[in-house]
């Protein structure tokens, strides 16, 4: 319930377009894709399958179309809002009994387009389990190092003050802290570059 009021907070407040609204698992709810949808946003939530007993007909958990075989397709790619997969098979994913001739008598064998409209949760621009999905989702892991850090180090747990401005002036001042930490850290080790 707190990621529309957040999300529509951030996109006012931003100085640029926010293209992707980063979140762990636990914001796994359409209405969060779709107020990041409504942004012209791409919401980059890992799917939390806890209540799923089966994927939809023909797909994977992560939104993988399935060949007439059953075989996870390939993914190959975006074309504006579609995402393309090809038969794994042709990729050299799998060995088919049957061949591409099964599904398709085309060479580049079959080919599935899937608009990421059509289930804003289930499909992502880009494709989830790709290596440029998993590199939005791991700049999450960054800010929540340094938000363990502000918690467990520098007492932004444990605040004695009142008041929004002053409990904002008190995270700045732990903020500057881990940032010259940060720094000092840095500069104390030695250099790798050899003279």
């Amino acid at each position: 319930d707190m990621a529309p009021p957040l999300l529509a907070q951030v996109n006012n407040q931003a100085k640029e377009v926010c293209k992707n609204y980063v979140m762990d698992g636990g914001y796994d709810h359409l209405k969060n894709y779709e107020i990041a949808h409504q942004y012209k946003a791409q919401a980059i939530i890992p799917l939390n399958l806890r209540n799923e007993k089966e994927p939809p007909a023909g797909y994977t958990s992560n939104g993988t179309p399935r060949c007439s075989m059953g075989f996870e397709m390939v993914y190959a790619g975006a074309d504006g809002t579609h995402l393309k997969f090809r038969c794994p098979h042709v990729m050299g994913k799998v060995e088919c009994p049957h061949g591409s001739a099964w599904c398709s008598s085309s060479n580049y064998g079959m080919v599935v387009k899937v608009n990421v409209h059509d289930d804003l949760r289930r499909f992502s621009l880009p494709h989830r389990d790709t290596k440029n999905w998993k590199k939005m989702y791991h700049k999450r892991t960054s800010v929540e190092r340094c938000n363990a850090r502000l918690k467990e180090n520098l007492t932004a747990n444990d605040l004695h003050v009142g008041g929004i401005q002053k409990v904002k002036t008190y995270v700045y001042l732990n903020a500057i802290v881990l940032l010259v930490s940060a720094l000092a850290g840095k500069k104390a080790k030695p250099s790798k570059k050899t003279a």
